[in-house]
């Protein structure tokens, strides 16, 4: 829409990322068939890792994987191996090509891929997966140990730089860890914004009414950890 208006402005496309286990949702089928019918320059990225959660691929579908619903929709498909950063960078740059040509069209790549973690710090999956599975996937098939396997060969990563790297990057980031926690917190005020461009009247009374709360029990909350502190719910 930019450069209908600007036609000097580079040419875009949009990346959206999402699991298999969202592809079973009704947005994801509504997604595509809007975009191959209005023709929208959309790179749908589905990261297939094989849990949906909880809930492994043989339970959500039959089919052949995600790639085979893109076709469906009349939507060009890659499936690329997920654990290859080579592979999946090279699908993207073709994926990205291939969303601007003819004015503007979908394309949907499913990286295969697997989930060596938890989905979430509040999941144990080895509740309904064997250790043994994801240390065997750790083991033979990680991105990361891929990656290192192959700058190894290339004489370009050794064990003294993998060594210095980890340091480096442990060093940096409990430097920002101390320095976020000395920054104030965002305005209160925050969680009632970035919907409505202006406040609605129910928006606007709930706001003074956390107002009022925070007044009658001043001693329950730092406010003063918050920018503005309570001021920041003044209309």
């Amino acid at each position: 829409m930019q450069r209908i208006n600007d036609p000097s402005l580079p040419p875009r496309i949009v990346a959206v990322y999402f699991g298999e286990g969202a592809a079973s949702e009704g947005d994801f089928h509504a997604a595509l068939n809007i975009a191959a019918t209005r023709s929208c320059p959309v790179v749908f990225i589905c990261r297939n890792n094989g849990y949906a959660i909880s809930t492994p691929t043989l339970d959500q579908y039959r089919g052949d994987g995600i790639a085979s619903r893109g076709i469906g929709y009349g939507i060009d498909t890659i499936r690329v191996d997920g654990n290859d950063v080579w592979a999946v960078r090279e699908a993207t740059k073709k994926a990205r090509q291939m969303a601007l040509q003819d004015g503007g069209k979908p394309i949907l790549i499913e990286a295969m891929s697997y989930r060596v973690s938890h989905h979430s710090t509040s999941d144990d999956s080895f509740a309904y997966r064997a250790r043994v599975e994801v240390e065997d996937w750790k083991r033979r098939d990680n991105p990361i140990s891929r990656l290192r396997k192959y700058m190894e060969a290339k004489e370009i990563w050794d064990e003294a730089k993998d060594k210095e790297a980890r340091e480096g990057i442990k060093r940096d980031v409990l430097k920002a860890f101390s320095q976020a926690e000395r920054e104030k917190k965002p305005p209160i005020r925050a969680m009632f914004e970035d919907v409505y461009e202006e406040l609605t009247p129910e928006l606007r009374a709930q706001m003074q009414e956390l107002r009022d709360y925070l007044e009658r029990y001043p001693d329950e909350y730092d406010l003063g950890e918050y920018e503005g502190g309570k001021n920041s719910l003044d209309s």
